[in-house]
């Protein structure tokens, strides 16, 4: 769950709200109080886990899913069916006289309704999935293990990368493999000036960046911080350098722009590539990458060039 979600979706916690009062409001202001006795405490504990149960559901969507048309139709279908199914408990404490014939339509219209918008939803959820299926073969390469997924960028961890480089170096049948390591030039700087959850938001769409720029074999992970590491199967050395000047390239034209600012930031990517030799181990290969990729960040930092963070233009290498 991503609790930060719940500030994007200011409206759509309106509607659950402005659902769960008019409810309320409709059955206490037609309706008078049930003396005790006539109370079915088990038809309450039924209905009210049914209302229960919506209020979890659409919690649940707020703190997972980023806005957009299938999160609005699925709250909005979820809040039609709440409000039946809160006027549906509310009514177990409640009697009523001359209403009870427009409640009875208040009270049922609603939930078809949500049952309706609901099916749109899940129908639309379904294609959101099949494309996110080609984007996960990229992600998760031969094999899932969900736990092991980074929660901000939702790709595999380093750990998980690490088990696929020992098989690439078991497999005696196809060795020849490339791993390329990026890192974002100053990242620091952007996170202080913007703030954390800006800068999460920027390493989620800098790893959809970089999952659009490879291949359907290849594999993306979230190596620490604000360094990625790809392994390129089938891949010599040369390949492996073009594809990752592609993602530089890329994320180099890609302008983000933070909450409550109007400004454009622009962002540079570093990068090293190695390819297995006789004897490598993946300890052995990750520290060759690492090496070189601080060597050149040194490099870099000790001759005087423009920053990586560019604001209102084009980013410059």
């Amino acid at each position: 769950m991503n609790f930060s979600l719940l500030a994007r979706h200011q409206r759509l916690f309106s509607v659950t709200c402005a659902s769960l009062t008019l409810s309320l409001t409709l059955s206490i202001g037609l309706g008078q109080a049930k003396p005790i006795a006539d109370i079915s405490w088990l038809d309450i504990i039924g209905e009210g886990s049914v209302a229960l149960l919506s209020l979890l559901w659409i919690f649940f969507l707020l703190v997972s899913r980023p806005p957009g048309r299938v999160t609005s139709a699925l709250v909005l279908g979820l809040s039609c069916f709440l409000f039946s199914a809160n006027l549906d408990l509310i009514d177990e404490f409640m009697s009523y006289h001359n209403a009870a014939s427009i409640l009875s339509m208040v009270e049922s219209v609603p939930a078809g309704i949500g049952m309706f918008i609901m099916s749109y939803a899940l129908f639309q959820w379904h294609k959101e999935q099949l494309v996110l299926n080609k984007q996960l073969q990229k992600r998760e390469s031969a094999l899932r293990q969900h736990h092991q997924v980074d929660f901000i960028t939702a790709l595999y961890s380093a750990d998980y990368m690490r088990t696929q480089i020992d098989s690439q170096l078991q497999n005696n049948h196809n060795p020849e493999f490339s791993v390329v390591m990026l890192d974002i030039d100053n990242f620091d700087v952007f996170n202080r000036q913007f703030g954390h959850i800006q800068g999460d938001q920027l390493l989620r769409e800098l790893a959809d960046l970089i999952l659009m720029n490879l291949r359907a074999t290849d594999l993306a992970c979230r190596y620490a911080g604000d360094r990625f590491i790809l392994l390129l199967p089938n891949t010599n050395l040369q390949s492996a350098e073009k594809i990752a000047g592609q993602i530089k390239k890329a994320i180099a034209s890609i302008a983000f722009k933070p909450c409550q600012s109007g400004e454009s930031v622009y962002h540079q990517l570093s990068f090293v590539a190695e390819s297995a030799i006789l004897g490598d181990v993946t300890e052995s290969l990750l520290r060759r990458l690492n090496q070189r990729l601080e060597r050149f960040k040194q490099d870099q930092r000790s001759t005087p060039k423009q920053s990586g963070l560019n604001q209102g233009g084009q980013a410059h290498g």
